[in-house]
């Protein structure tokens, strides 16, 4: 490849160029995903500086056979006080903006593509400056931190020679990019992702860390039964007996090493805690299970818990174990009703209809007086289920009312970047929790629910404000998804994340329950969109 072709793939792919297109050039050399050399040009013009840095990077092309080159054209350096100026490096800025260290004559930069390869936050950029500068000491009052800013790009070798423009080292996903054919490719690339991380012994990954592809050592039951209930409902979906097999796999490894019988209840534990979502969620994928009848003392188990854990006015005790602990009141009810919602779908038995209308009746002012996003998803879903049965106007109302107020958590025109435009995030509400791929997929599976119901009730209002939101939606997790090799050009394991999900645009963590639920999301979506439904209004 020579650097001549490379130089004009690369300069003629600036779209628009700052009116200070001068800057240090990055270039780092990669072959399947690992970095094999990086190299900084001068401040000097753009064009002089990638044919510098491409001079550079020459010897490790003959050597290794490149794959790609990830490019960054720096430009408008801006000096900062780390301290006094700190909103400047937060993570909303991680992997557009990069950072500089000068003390003396020595410099060290962090590029920011390089950042999000290596999913460095801007404080932990400045330690490693330290420690290369004055030995790991704080960095002195002459050290001069400067941030800037980047076009990026990454060069395959070809042939042909290409150069892809990148957004915190991913393809922007345009709003009209958003399509049915697009979002059923995602969900099958999700899936592909949940069933190669069950290992053979049916233990599913948790956490992996694409930068140092590597797992974490952490784990969450709760996660792990839902994405042992999703792989079985993509299996019955695509009519695969493969996957279906991979999921009683992972539910048999589920139940060996979670699960045991106390008396008459079913215990699944959760590092020594016994909560009453874990136990509901594992209840719910038993019965998805073809398995299903040999495991009727596993689910009877698991649904007498569930029942021991429910009061007379309908409030849910949400810990078995530690005995008096009752927080995550926003979660772990609206998933037992989900639990007994599916159960009256088999069967309209009415003294559990009686009860879990008890339990509406309880929660929702309940919710009405501290309200919560978290709540929403869940009890959506449990409600829209048994509306279908009954057609009680109280669970349309509720669903409707819930689904109004959750909206504005998606601030489209107020999106801090467009990368981020179609998440779920209150900054007015830092109580509500920090913006998360799980959040987005669990809200969008709700409101996939409210928007059927609104349809199927003749609210043309409510059915296109739903739609939008959710199309929207669709476009942040598409942004989220390593989906091609531009995705994954910093991934050394590519089979442990192609098709997963970034935790947000700045970090790259994958966790199964970010996939898991936008998964869920899809899935629901695939179902009660049209074609035309998946436009998106900019």
């Amino acid at each position: 490849m020579g650097d001549d072709a490379i130089a004009r793939a690369l300069l003629g792919r600036v779209m628009t160029v700052p009116s200070a297109a001068q800057g240090p050039v990055y270039l780092a050399v990669r072959r399947g995903g690992r970095k094999v050399l990086a190299v900084w040009g001068p401040p000097v013009a753009w064009e002089e500086g990638v044919r510098g840095v491409l001079a550079a990077g020459a010897a490790a092309n003959d050597a290794t056979g490149v794959v790609a080159y990830e490019v960054c054209l720096t430009h408008s350096p801006r000096r900062i006080d780390p301290v006094t100026e700190s909103r400047l490096l937060t993570h909303a800025h991680r992997g557009l903006k990069g950072i500089c260290v000068q003390l003396d004559d020595r410099t060290v930069r962090f590029a920011p593509t390089d950042m999000i390869a290596r999913n460095l936050s801007f404080p932990r950029a400045l330690e490693l400056a330290a420690e290369e500068l004055v030995g790991g000491q704080p960095l002195p009052e002459d050290a001069a931190v400067s941030l800037f800013d980047a076009e990026q790009y990454l060069v395959f070798a070809g042939p042909p020679v290409r150069a892809v423009q990148m957004v915190r080292g991913k393809t922007p996903v345009r709003p009209q990019d958003v399509t049915q054919a697009r979002v059923a490719a995602a969900a099958a690339a999700m899936a592909r992702w949940l069933v190669s991380n069950v290992r053979d012994d049916g233990r599913m990954v948790y956490k992996y860390w694409p930068s140092l592809g590597a797992e974490a050592d952490a784990n969450n039951m709760i996660r792990q039964w839902m994405a042992t209930l999703c792989l079985f409902r993509w299996a019955r979906r695509q009519g695969d007996g493969t996957i279906e097999r991979v999921a009683q796999r992972n539910l048999d490894y589920n139940l060996r090493t979670s699960y045991r019988q106390e008396g008459a209840l079913g215990i699944i534990d959760c590092a020594g805690k016994v909560k009453l979502g874990a136990v509901a969620l594992a209840a719910l994928a038993v019965m998805e299970s073809p398995k299903r009848a040999e495991l009727a003392a596993v689910e009877q188990s698991l649904a007498a818990t569930v029942d021991h854990l429910w009061s007379e006015g309908g409030a849910f005790r949400t810990f078995l174990r530690p005995e008096g602990r009752n927080d995550n009141q926003n979660f772990y009810p609206g998933e037992a009703l989900l639990y007994w919602a599916d159960r009256l779908a088999e069967r309209l038995d009415p003294p559990l209809f009686a009860r879990f209308m008890q339990t509406v009746e309880n929660y929702q002012p309940w919710h009405r007086a501290r309200p919560n996003p978290a709540f929403v998803p869940w009890h959506t879903q449990a409600y829209c289920t048994v509306w279908r049965l009954t057609r009680d106007v109280r669970l349309h109302d509720y669903v409707l009312a819930m689904s109004d107020w959750l909206l504005p958590m998606q601030r489209w025109e107020t999106a801090p970047f467009d990368d981020m435009r179609g998440r779920f995030y209150d900054p007015l509400h830092r109580d509500y929790g920090p913006p998360h791929a799980s959040s987005d997929g669990v809200y969008l599976e709700g409101l996939a629910h409210a928007f059927e119901m609104a349809r199927e009730s003749g609210d043309r209002i409510r059915q296109e404000r739903y739609r939008l939101v959710i199309a929207r939606g669709l476009r942040h997790l598409l942004q989220l998804q390593f989906a091609d090799e531009t995705d994954l050009f910093y991934v050394s394991k590519r089979e442990n994340a192609s098709g997963g999900l970034r935790t947000t645009v700045y970090d790259n963590t994958i966790r199964v329950d970010n996939v898991q639920h936008a998964l869920m999301a899809l899935m629901k979506v695939l179902d009660v969109f049209g074609p035309d439904d998946y436009r998106v209004v900019p």
